[in-house]
């Protein structure tokens, strides 16, 4: 039996749900010029919606999503950095996209939602164990939710908020708790929402942004979570509607939300700094491409890393409140990639879809 002092967590990109968990980003101008983007090798498969998963190993499991033929996959792979190698992983037991994929301590990784072949929402859970190097079939949630927003809390909590079961947008959240593996209804939303994001601020309070509503419109409005009381409360609006945005904590404590998706389907260049002293977005500078169905923001030692939707890379000076653009591009516009950091302060992204929905099997480097 697994204890909660035992465990240590470690958060891991989820590209489905643009996850945005607790991040910090140095607030000083960029000291060099923005980097590269260059080609790396091929995936062993095309996927877009996957995600992307460090393991105690230091390689990174790449699981689920859709190829090139919109097939839902249930198969894994294994990026190995130190070789540059991918390598055929252990297959899930159902193929999916718009997951979360987490790594809990040196244990296991636990896969969550996400939809399956036909569209349809699951609410069912598999875990890999590190040990074993196999999945076994997980607790299900209360719910069944795709396109959801999750968080690791400071007390130890997956939390996994709204989404969408096939019928409509949710407002109901749980949590998981990885020392007993048990899942627990949360009091609603203020909203239902789904392709929004949830990010930890500094007090351990979770800030949900966005998304769209019941009626599939694009939402304004933000929301407070606070562990304490399993409550969410209003907190404010954007001043611009979005969803399939990102985000990600500042070192002063607030909150980048950037690009996204607006009520007419245009993608947005717009970003905002939320403060949570006062509870409310200011704009700051606009992204140089209007960016949607971003992968989470990865955070580098001069800035903030934002790839999706375009081509090319950004990134973002906290104190200078503006983007740049980095060197290099993909070979065109990738949407629903994934991204993660590797331990030389680079950073990996892997797939995508086109703007006809074909997905890819391309990665590139950012360094």
């Amino acid at each position: 039996m697994k204890t909660k002092s035992a465990i240590l967590f470690v958060i891991a990109c989820s590209i489905s749900v643009c996850l945005a968990p607790s991040q910090t980003a140095s607030e000083t101008e960029l000291s060099v010029p923005p980097g590269t983007l260059t080609a790396g090798r091929d995936m062993t498969t095309p996927r877009a919606g996957h995600t992307a998963t460090f393991m105690p190993d230091k390689k990174v499991m790449i699981a689920g999503g859709r190829n090139e033929h919109q097939v839902v996959l249930a198969t894994t792979e294994v990026y190995d950095p130190t070789k540059e190698t991918f390598s055929p992983g252990e297959k899930m037991f159902t193929g999916r996209e718009g997951h979360v994929a987490t790594a809990i301590g040196d244990r296991h990784i636990i896969i969550t939602g996400g939809s399956t072949r036909g569209g349809i929402a699951l609410s069912s859970t598999e875990d890999f164990d590190f040990d074993t190097g196999k999945f076994e079939p997980g607790k299900p949630m209360h719910a069944h939710r795709a396109w959801a927003a999750a968080v690791l809390t400071r007390n130890g909590y997956f939390l996994v908020t709204g989404g969408e079961d096939g019928k409509q947008t949710l407002a109901s959240a749980e949590f998981y708790e990885p020392w007993n593996m048990k899942w627990t209804l949360t009091g609603k939303m203020t909203t239902p929402r789904s392709r929004h994001t949830a990010t930890m601020l500094s007090d351990g309070r979770v800030l949900i942004v966005g998304g769209t509503g019941g009626n599939q419109s694009a939402l304004a409005s933000a929301e407070i979570y606070d562990p304490h009381s399993n409550q969410f409360t209003f907190t404010g609006n954007l001043h611009q509607a979005r969803y399939a945005h990102t985000a990600a904590l500042l070192r002063s404590g607030k909150v980048l939300v950037a690009g996204g998706t607006d009520a007419q389907d245009h993608a947005l260049a717009s970003a905002e700094i939320y403060d949570p002293a006062t509870g409310a977005f200011t704009p700051t500078g606009n992204l140089i491409e209007a960016r949607s169905k971003l992968a989470a923001i990865t955070l580098l030692n001069d800035g903030i890393l934002v790839v999706g939707g375009a081509a090319s890379a950004e990134i973002y000076s906290p104190k200078a409140h503006s983007f740049a653009k980095a060197s290099g591009t993909m070979d065109t516009a990738r949407y629903y990639p994934a991204m993660i950091q590797l331990l030389d302060g680079s950073a990996r992204i892997f797939g995508g879809e086109d703007a006809s929905r074909v997905s890819t099997a391309k990665t590139w480097i950012y360094h």
